[in-house]
């Protein structure tokens, strides 16, 4: 298996959502949606990363949840 995504940990084989990484997450995605840039939504959670980076959490379906991966986000919100 690949990198596991921002938000996730593996216990016991499955993916579990890490609690506190999931709400930066929300965060994230609710900064976005309210206007401001890659970066500064990134920044305003506390995520330190490069602003493609913050453009590929935004687009990875995993969040939406999946047959391994449980959801983080509504599909609306994605």
């Amino acid at each position: 298996m690949g990198h596991t995504p921002f938000g996730y940990k593996i216990e016991n084989g499955m993916a579990v959502i890490d609690t506190a990484a999931a709400t930066q997450i929300k965060e994230l995605y609710g900064n976005y949606l309210s206007g401001l840039s890659l970066a500064e939504a990134a920044k305003a959670t506390g995520i330190t990363t490069y602003h493609g980076t913050v453009k590929r959490i935004l687009q990875n379906k995993h969040y939406i949840g999946d047959s391994y991966y449980p959801a983080i986000i509504d599909c609306h919100t994605f």
